[in-house]
């Protein structure tokens, strides 16, 4: 037993020196999916690597700390540097929630006297201005605080031992580009980076958006000794709650460190992502922007229509009442000939002939009728004779003719039918 007792005294000789020098340097998350915090109330760590401090429960309060606490003793200069990265998500985007979240320095990390909503579940009504605890909180104030905040509007404060803060403004930053401040909705569910620095005269509180560096100029800037309200030694960690509004709130990242030049920087690319609102709904189209979307859709389909019929009337085919029913049909003389074999070549030939017209489909803007055709066929017409005075390609002439007297009296006929020719036959060729 002896020897695992030595074993145990060396790993925890090795874990203290490795926390001693993390309460030297500081620390870095870029998401809390490997951290060792204390938690309770209703915050946890989400497998992602989210810190979640509030869910959709009313009337809950949720706290994350750093396990050790850091050395603030009144010989040496207090000062402190911290950069986080939250988002503050409401069950519906546009509609208050929370009732927000708090950065906080106390001197313990069992906050179960505090309150839940507008106490951020940070300070009580008992405690308000007493002597205990003296602690410091930055909040992100979400929603109206009546009789509590000046503003009574959402808002960034620095509270010392009180949730009537020394300090508030509207959150804000400063941008480079416009020479101005921006406003910044903190219930938009965006990400939110937030700084918070004491060199131990004076503390700076600094807001922007994700995308963007930390401003040059502070949101708030206050002339402060801490000394007075720092023991020697202070927990750092956070504090969120909800009352009959409700939020999830989220930390996406965090670094601290006691040295200005020793904070370490958070990689941003490296954060988890906060869910956005479940129920988040496209902007509505306004009345003329849809009044012009439909008249846009009508003249498209006007002039899709108006290029139907135009094609539709150009490539049309004359077609005869039958066709309606069956379809039209497609036919060369090419293939008449074979169908037909020893018509073609007593009768086609024989009368002055076709030639070299079997080897394409000849097609006749104007037709012989199928009724013709089927004359042709059986025998009970003969084709019309073709001759080098024939009209050329495109001319048009009636041809009269009458059935062959060769032709059984049963199946004779006597008919005069107009017909146009649009061949030529030059040198015996068909052309």
């Amino acid at each position: 037993m002896t020897w695992r007792l030595h074993l145990v005294l060396i790993f925890s000789c090795v874990h203290l020196v490795s926390l001693s020098d993390q309460q030297e340097t500081g620390f870095v998350y870029n998401g809390f999916r490997q951290a060792d915090l204390y938690t309770d109330g209703v915050a946890r760590i989400l497998p992602d690597g989210l810190l979640q401090l509030t869910n959709a429960s009313e009337f809950q309060m949720g706290h994350a700390f750093f396990k050790l606490p850091f050395d603030f003793k009144p010989s040496d200069t207090i000062a402190f540097y911290t950069h986080f990265v939250c988002a503050l998500v409401p069950l519906q985007l546009g509609t208050s929630g929370g009732h927000g979240m708090a950065f906080v320095v106390s001197p313990s990390m069992d906050l179960s006297h505090a309150l839940q909503a507008q106490y951020l579940g940070v300070f009580s009504s008992s405690t308000n201005g007493t002597s205990f605890p003296q602690l410091i909180a930055i909040e992100l104030d979400t929603i109206e605080s009546l009789g509590i905040d000046e503003l009574e509007k959402p808002h960034v404060g620095i509270d010392v031992n009180s949730p009537i803060s020394i300090d508030s403004n509207l959150p804000s930053y400063f941008s480079k580009v416009l020479g101005k401040n921006e406003s910044i909705n903190l219930l938009s569910g965006l990400p939110i980076q937030v700084w918070v620095d004491y060199d131990g005269s004076s503390l700076n509180v600094s807001l922007a958006p994700v995308q963007v560096q930390k401003p040059d100029q502070p949101l708030m800037s206050r002339a402060i000794n801490l000394s007075k309200y720092f023991q020697d030694k202070m927990f750092v960690g956070f504090s969120a709650a909800t009352g009959q509004l409700t939020s999830n709130q989220y930390i996406l990242g965090w670094s601290f460190s006691r040295s200005q030049e020793l904070l370490q920087t958070l990689n941003l690319s490296k954060l988890p992502k906060a869910p956005l609102p479940r129920d988040e709904q496209p902007p509505l189209l306004s009345p003329p922007l849809i009044g012009l979307v439909i008249l846009s859709v009508i003249l498209v389909l006007l002039v899709l229509g108006v290029v139907y019929w135009y094609r539709r009337n150009k490539y049309a085919e004359v077609r005869e009442s039958w066709e309606k029913e069956y379809g039209p049909h497609r036919f060369s003389y090419k293939s008449l000939y074979k169908a037909t074999n020893g018509f073609g070549k007593d009768y086609c030939v024989g009368k002055g002939g076709f030639g070299d017209v079997y080897k394409g489909v000849l097609p006749l803007k104007s037709r012989p009728s199928m009724g013709q055709v089927v004359q042709y066929l059986n025998l009970d017409l003969f084709l019309p004779d073709f001759s080098l005075n024939s009209p050329g390609i495109g001319a048009f002439m009636p041809v009269s003719m009458e059935a062959s007297s060769t032709i059984s009296a049963s199946n004779s006929r006597s008919t005069s039918i107009p017909m146009f020719v649009t061949h030529t036959i030059l040198g015996g060729n068909g052309r």
